[in-house]
């Protein structure tokens, strides 16, 4: 019972002691927080000690297939801390260190760095900075070996301060899609482009840790304090094709050049998803150079008057209220045609065209057709003329994934800018203005069967292998128009390649539909000479893939309409396009028809080349050619040398040839030629006999 009592009696009283200890601790952390707790973050500022913010490394942003557009990438500030070497360290490598510091860094001399290193040492200086640039991870390491540095920074000094820089692997392709941030004087983050538009997912959450003030204003972290850890950012998954990205700047950029115009904008998207495949921004700067300096495709200042590719929506509205024909006829006069007094429409050709087709009316571009026509069966009723248009996805943002998209503006009946002319000049795209995004969406729309979707940049946010958040299709709305409207028009957008205003880029390989634009531009209330030039539009038009908006803001040189300017772009883009992605097998007419393996292939080429050939083979052959370019036929175990035409001032049929024979034969006229693969040309996109136009592009494909 006594051994019982004692052992209670001990527990009591360590129990006891517990409780006055944790009483004691509570008060002293109350003390230090709460009643001196100013006196002592006042010693902390006097020391230099403060919990200062780690930031986490950034996310990732990736094209469609993983390849990086934008990393981080860890830098190092190298600096000294002179007194932490026992002396015999320093002493043995300070002059072999010096050398190398100079050999490394060439800011100073070794005897320079030496004396400086020395002196700081003297004077207790513990934090020396030892380039005014900073040295890469790789650099770090070999740093890392060298005489004292190799200690550590412990027993070393030496200190490797991290930095992470934002680094573009492709240099300055797709930049300002890509965008930017920065922090303002009051340390709020802004920016450009997804780097901005995605900031909270690629920032992560930055950590905290304990820092001590240098001389010189500098803050050094202090060696195993508690900290709280940062948590690195996310990546995100961009629907950017880098290839194709590539090809429309470069294409973009000689265009720019050749007009010498303001800057220039392409956008090209997949029609059944609305992924962005490529965005290109190209614009002037100071120095004459075209430089992706502003979103012109999405943002505020590129939203303009569309001009005639706004006409597909004139054209769409008349068609869903009316049951006008494409036979029906209207009288488009001499040219001119007055509304009002002052308030005259003027058709592009000089004497007008008369009395023509709805069809002609749209592939024409007659601003007089499509102005009468809107007019007669909307002026009493404008409103309904609007509302057709926010139907059709025009009149509101788009709610973009990039932040900054640019406003659409529309005059409205009542409005401080609506006039009688209001209507009339609407309907051929003045008196509103739009972004090149939201007009490529409308056509994607009509590409697209009439599903409205929402123009897609970013496919998905990821954490490592993990999906944090994916971004699906989105329908806008499921049928912007009537299956018969919708037949119209697309029927419509293939004449104006085929017979009206873009017939220079048309395909014999396939077809495109779309529509040109032109815009004389606004200067203080008067219109000027100065021109804003679009084509819009998809192809192949049988089976749409792809659709594309090409702009131009005011060509000065070559050219000032859109058939002349834009539109060519559109339809290189879309040769390589339908070459690389697109393409379905041509009918290959007979190169070589034989089934036997002992002959070698010989299919087509310079006939002298061949002869040699054949002759240094053995092989039987009969000529039934007239020139020296040939293909080949079988007729038993003889080869006969068929003519392969070439017509002057005609693309030449090359499939069969070596890469060397269709070089030479499509370079002598005039073509430029783009080649993929290796091997004999099995593909050619330009058709034999289409007739060669200057600075036409033809690509090749090559296989073995």
């Amino acid at each position: 019972m006594g051994i019982r009592r004692s052992i209670l009696t001990r527990v009591r009283i360590a129990f006891a002691c517990v409780v006055i200890y944790a009483i004691i601790i509570f008060v002293k952390v109350f003390d230090i927080q709460f009643v001196n707790g100013e006196k002592w973050r006042r010693i902390a500022r006097e020391n230099g000690l403060q919990y200062r913010e780690v930031e986490a490394t950034r996310g990732n942003i990736l094209s469609d297939n993983g390849s990086l557009l934008a990393t981080s990438l860890p830098f190092y500030e190298v600096a000294f801390d002179p007194t932490v070497a026992q002396d015999e360290v320093f002493d043995k490598g300070i002059d072999s260190l010096s050398v190398l510091l100079a050999g490394f860094f060439k800011e100073k001399t070794a005897d320079e760095y030496s004396r400086e290193l020395r002196e700081a040492r003297n004077n207790n200086r513990k934090y020396k900075v030892l380039s005014v640039e900073p040295v890469s991870y790789q650099e770090k390491k070999i740093l890392s070996q060298w005489p004292i540095f190799k200690e550590g920074r412990s027993k070393g000094g030496v200190i490797f301060d991290s930095r992470e820089r934002r680094f573009m692997p492709f240099d300055a392709l797709a930049r300002r899609t890509i965008g930017f941030t920065w922090k303002d004087t009051a340390g709020t983050t802004k920016g450009r482009g997804l780097e901005f538009s995605f900031n909270k997912d690629l920032a992560g959450v930055n950590g905290q840790a304990l820092y001590q003030r240098l001389s010189g204003g500098r803050w050094s972290p202090l060696i195993d304090q508690d900290h709280t850890s940062s948590e690195n950012g996310y990546d995100i998954q961009t629907t950017l094709d880098v290839e194709l990205q590539e090809f429309c700047t470069n294409t973009l950029k000689n265009s720019l050049y050749r007009h010498w115009a303001n800057y220039g904008s392409v956008i090209v998207m997949e029609v059944e998803t609305g992924e962005i495949k490529a965005m290109v921004n190209l614009g002037k700067n100071a120095q004459a150079e075209y430089v992706e300096n502003y979103n012109y495709a999405v943002g505020s200042q590129g939203v303009a008057e569309p001009g005639s590719t706004f006409k597909l929506a004139s054209m769409m509205a008349l068609l869903e209220e009316t049951k006008i024909s494409v036979n029906d006829t209207v009288d488009t006069g001499e040219g001119t045609y007055e509304f009002y007094e002052d308030c005259q429409m003027r058709d592009a050709a000089l004497y007008g065209y008369g009395r023509i087709s709805v069809q002609s009316v749209f592939e024409k571009s007659s601003n007089i057709g499509i102005s009468k026509l809107v007019f007669q069966h909307f002026n009493d009723k404008p409103e309904k003329f609007l509302r057709y248009l926010e139907s059709f996805g025009l009149t509101e943002s788009l709610n973009f994934q990039m932040k900054g998209e640019g406003l659409p503006f529309i005059s409205k009946p009542g409005g401080e800018t609506w006039s009688g002319c209001s209507l009339p000049w609407m309907s051929i795209g003045y008196e509103l203005k739009m972004s090149p995004l939201q007009i490529l969406t409308f056509f994607n729309a009509v590409a697209n069967q009439g599903i409205l979707l929402k123009p897609r940049l970013v496919k998905k946010v990821i954490d490592g292998n993990k999906t944090v958040r994916s971004y699906d299709r989105e329908v806008l709305n499921k049928k912007v128009c009537s299956d018969r409207t919708l037949s119209i028009l697309q029927k419509m957008l293939i004449g104006v390649v085929e017979r009206g205003t873009a017939k220079g880029i048309k395909s014999e390989e396939y077809k495109i539909a779309g529509k040109t634009g032109t815009t004389q531009k606004l200067r203080n209330g008067q219109y000027t000479q100065s021109y804003y030039t679009s084509f819009a539009g998809y192809f192949p038009a049988d089976k749409p893939k792809y659709s594309c908006i090409v702009v131009i803001d005011n060509p000065t040189n070559a050219g000032k309409y859109g058939g002349e300017v834009a539109a060519p772009i559109f339809r290189q883009i879309s040769d390589m396009l339908y070459v690389k992605r697109v393409y379905k097998e041509m009918e290959h007419q007979p190169v070589l028809a034989t089934e036997e393996p002992a002959l070698p292939v010989i299919r087509s080429g310079n006939f002298y080349d061949l002869k040699v050939l054949a002759d240094k083979l053995g092989l039987k052959h009969m000529p039934m050619n007239t020139n020296a370019w040939v293909h080949t036929q079988l007729k038993n175990d003889t080869i006969q040398w068929v003519d392969n035409r070439l017509e002057e001032g005609s693309v030449p049929d090359v499939r069969g040839m070596t890469l060397r024979d269709a070089m030479y034969l499509l370079e002598n006229r005039g073509l430029k030629v783009k080649v993929f693969g290796n091997g004999r040309v099995v593909r050619q996109s330009l058709n034999p006999g289409t007739r060669i136009k200057k600075g036409y592009q033809i690509y090749i494909s090559l296989e073995s």
